[in-house]
């Protein structure tokens, strides 16, 4: 077994400076070209950065930026459709099940007559700008809920609960699509919101109780 062993100190003495240099140069080679190129989907846009300052923005394909780190690529989905769930949460986005977690702090909220209702809601945005995306907010999908359920609490606390169910939940959703995009616009997100849907609006009976309108769901 001894005689297996090898030398490192002979194997070093063997290998003469110009076989070193090769071995060297061979290594460089190969990390350069694994990381000099890179893909970006059909769905994505990348934001490439070099020295990390912003030096261009890359469509679909494959692409070569400069390597051993001097430019990073991030991708970014701008060509699909991200929605953010309020007062419930899907487990997967394949699946129709919901999570059995508590989400009232979300969905519940008080209407101008003082009645609480319990709204479960969504909105649907798309990346358009993903240096703005990157780059302006850090905290990108907490801003945007944040923004959002202000938005909802707003234009719900200035109706009353029979209103909010009935005639005004499309003006609702027009209008809080049209204030969280100002919103988004202001702080330079660069996304566009393109749906708000109210799901499931649930009331007290009481606050239902006007002439031909039965039911405390709709």
């Amino acid at each position: 077994m001894t005689d297996e062993i090898i030398d490192l100190k002979e194997l070093q003495n063997k290998l003469s400076p110009r076989t070193i240099i090769i071995i060297i140069v061979f290594i460089l080679v190969v990390i350069a070209a694994f990381s000099s190129f890179y893909t970006v989907d059909q769905k994505e846009k990348a934001v490439v950065l070099r020295f990390g300052k912003y030096n261009r923005t890359m469509g679909p394909g494959l692409h070569f930026k400069l390597p051993f780190g001097m430019e990073k690529n991030y991708n970014v989905p701008t060509g699909r459709y991200i929605t953010e769930e309020f007062g419930f949460r899907t487990k997967k986005p394949w699946e129709t099940r919901q999570s059995k977690k508590d989400f009232s702090k979300e969905s519940c909220m008080l209407c101008g007559d003082l009645n609480i209702v319990d709204i479960t809601w969504t909105i649907q945005y798309r990346i358009e700008d993903p240096r703005a995306w990157l780059f302006n907010v850090e905290n990108q999908v907490k801003t945007i809920r944040d923004i959002s359920q202000s938005v909802i609490n707003q234009l719900v606390g200035d109706l009353a609960a029979f209103d909010v169910v009935n005639t005004e939940r499309p003006r609702i959703e027009d209008n809080g699509r049209t204030m969280m995009n100002n919103f988004f616009n202001r702080y330079g997100l660069g996304i566009n919101v393109t749906s708000v849907k109210l799901l499931k609006i649930m009331v007290p009976r009481d606050a239902m109780d006007k002439p031909g309108k039965k039911g405390d769901e709709q």
